[in-house]
């Protein structure tokens, strides 16, 4: 019997190949997609969602509008690196898939009840399940385990000096999540940023095979320029690390650990911190901290692979 994963997305261009990872792999079964404003805004981000699902060829799927805004602060975006469509501007005609009218957070909730033990993957800002945990205070109990990606546990930030993009999104969100009992598996920016696919081995892949060729690599195209304008030595793709922990726990090695977030308005806002004095604060969260390169690489590779509904 298949698995049953829900995923949460502000669905920018490593959103979408991590989601393609899910939905080629026939161990799993995605039950629901949730929407969240972050990459981009959210009507950008319930377009792609249904246009990814389209290029794999995907059965119906429920997708679900979420929070458009941070709990508190003002929305920040990265279109700077995934396009302003978050697609890298391919311009993708629009789905005619449906969208659900049921709320993301209360979609969550009702998921999870739907499918016990379903394991949940946010890959965005954590506003709706913030919301989701608001509403039923025992989601972490109706869930089999959170796979996220989000934070920088040694401090190397991508959004402000010291913060993760996912996390300084939304940090009020995310410190409740995190002191409300998810006690999810983080995948965070700084083994995001010490496991790159180098660009010989990622063009490979992406010529490897119709969704390859014909949607991961095209809405990549600019996020590829312009990390090689920098001297990046490959791409990085940090949401399809955290999907590859699901699909293939032997993927990452795992650490028990106490995470808090900043939720102040200095410097520090959105840095993530891992207790490591003698005496730590109790675990909530295990972090990732290794990362079997080729085991990732086997499934992108499936992936790019797989039959696409675009190009000939």
């Amino acid at each position: 019997m298949a698995r049953p994963v829900i995923i949460d997305t502000d669905c920018g261009v490593d959103d979408a190949l991590a989601i393609l990872m899910a939905l080629v792999d026939p161990a799993i079964e995605v039950v629901g997609i949730t929407c969240v404003a972050g990459n981009v805004g959210l009507g950008h981000v319930v377009r792609n969602v249904a246009t990814v699902c389209d290029a794999a060829l995907a059965p119906a799927i429920p997708i679900f509008r979420g929070a458009s805004r941070p709990l508190l602060m003002a929305p920040v975006d990265a279109a700077s690196v995934h396009g302003s469509d978050g697609l890298g501007d391919v311009g993708f005609a629009p789905s005619t898939r449906p969208i659900e009218r049921e709320p993301a957070a209360a979609a969550l909730v009702r998921l999870a009840r739907a499918h016990p033990g379903a394991t949940l993957v946010p890959l965005g800002p954590l506003t709706n399940i913030a919301l989701a945990l608001a509403i039923e205070p025992e989601l972490p109990q109706l869930l089999g385990a959170t796979v996220l990606m989000g934070g920088a546990v040694r401090g190397t930030g991508n959004a402000a000096p010291a913060a993760e993009f996912n996390i300084y999104a939304d940090p009020e969100a995310a410190a409740l999540c995190f002191a409300r009992g998810l006690n999810p598996v983080v995948l965070d920016w700084d083994l995001t940023l010490a496991t790159p696919i180098a660009w010989p081995v990622w063009d490979g892949l992406v010529a490897g095979g119709p969704l390859g060729r014909h949607f991961i690599g095209p809405i990549n195209t600019r996020l590829r320029e312009r990390s090689l304008a920098r001297g990046g030595r490959g791409i990085n793709l940090p949401d399809p690390k955290a999907m590859a922990i699901v699909l293939d726990p032997a993927v990452a090695r795992l650490e028990p650990a106490a995470l808090a977030v900043d939720t102040g308005w200095s410097a520090a806002r959105g840095m993530t911190t891992v207790d490591r004095r003698w005496h730590p604060a109790p675990p909530n969260c295990h972090v990732a901290t290794e990362l079997d390169l080729p085991r990732l690489l086997a499934l992108v590779e499936r992936t790019c692979q797989a039959a696409c509904a675009f190009g000939t």
